[in-house]
């Protein structure tokens, strides 16, 4: 049964990065591997864009209508697992010349070139990973035929998405590092035998042999914002540890023992009034079930959003939860749940 979820959970993943595989890649263009690398070898200068930020270079007279609303049923659809709707990118459209004259746009980190020409031509898409900048990655579309345009981003708009979403996990990845609270790496490491890096502004709320609660709590003018990650191990029993009521009914035991509401009686669990999205994702090649959906707090009012993150760490023979959970009243949460995925895509077995 180990065997099995990791045959699909490993052909689910192959099967997504074949896609870019026809992609024509020009000399600047690095690995796969290479590109999630938190290391900068070319030591390129740091891309610029705010998070979860994309350039789409495309003519004003070619973005409208069907083709504006083709580019938005991708990178503008909603957000799974939010509490209120949010985009997936916030899409920045600039003109051609206005890009290729500003060396600044050219340094962005999410980049989208629509080339629709004017002459014939073969229709081509080119790659580039860390090319002007450092983490970029820079997507070039050129085609003559308004049907083949569609085709190509329809095609190609799923890989785009995951490397823009790569891109942002690195940078997560260098900043934090640069600030990496080197203790709670010690005892993650020592606890649980791998590592992710968190910044020095987290600190340690609960941290037991077989349970660790992170956090990170500030203020946005009158409003105040936590960040957390919960972090739990046990003995590996099956693939039935994969079903998603066993994960749900493992995430709600685990909060309501460990996290306490404000008011007596209070406890976090999972609201099931609301769809659970899940997908197999590749965490620096572990294999891992995904979940995203909402949080609450049971006899109390306060909830949000979590994503939960569940894999056989077969190097040591356990499974492991990472469950990270925003609280954000009032404010947007698609960029702090971000930047907990980006700590859980640090993720290094030891």
């Amino acid at each position: 049964m180990k065997k099995l979820f990791y045959f699909i959970a490993l052909f689910s993943i192959v099967s997504s990065l074949i896609l870019l595989s026809g992609c024509k890649k020009k000399d600047s263009t690095e690995s796969k591997e290479q590109s999630q690398s938190s290391v900068n070898p070319k030591n390129l200068t740091s891309s610029g864009g705010k998070t979860l930020e994309m350039l789409l270079i495309v003519p004003d007279e070619v973005y409208k209508g069907e083709f504006r609303d083709t580019i938005g049923s991708y990178f503008l659809k909603a957000c799974e697992g939010l509490s209120s709707p949010e985009p997936l990118f916030d899409v920045v459209q600039i003109q051609p010349k206005t890009f290729y004259n500003s060396e600044m746009f050219q340094k962005h980190r999410n980049i989208f070139i629509i080339d629709y020409a004017k002459t014939n031509t073969e229709n081509t898409i080119f790659q580039n990973i860390d090319y002007k900048s450092f983490p970029q990655a820079y997507f070039q579309i050129i085609t003559n035929n308004r049907d083949s345009l569609y085709n190509m981003i329809s095609k190609y708009a799923p890989s785009i998405i995951n490397q823009f979403y790569d891109n942002e996990h690195r940078r997560v990845a260098v900043a934090f590092k640069r600030l990496e609270n080197v203790e709670l790496t010690k005892k993650l490491r020592n606890t649980f035998k791998f590592t992710l890096t968190f910044a020095k502004e987290f600190s340690i709320s609960k941290f037991e042999d077989d349970f660790a609660w992170i956090r990170k709590d500030y203020r946005v003018k009158a409003d105040q914002k936590t960040l957390n990650v919960m972090i739990y191990k046990t003995p590996f029993l099956g693939d039935g540890m994969f079903n998603e009521e066993k994960i749900i009914e493992l995430r709600d035991k685990i909060s309501k023992e460990n996290i306490p509401g404000p008011t007596r009686g209070s406890y976090m669990g999972t609201e099931t009034r609301y769809p659970l999205t899940r997908k197999t994702v590749s965490i620096n090649g572990q294999p891992a079930i995904e979940t995203r959906g909402l949080w609450r707090l049971f006899n109390d009012f306060m909830g949000g959003s979590f994503i939960n993150y569940c894999f056989f760490d077969q190097k040591n023979n356990q499974f492991i939860m990472i469950d990270c959970f925003v609280y954000s009243p009032n404010q947007n949460k698609r960029d702090e749940l971000m930047q907990l995925e980006s700590i859980v895509y640090s993720l290094k077995i030891e």
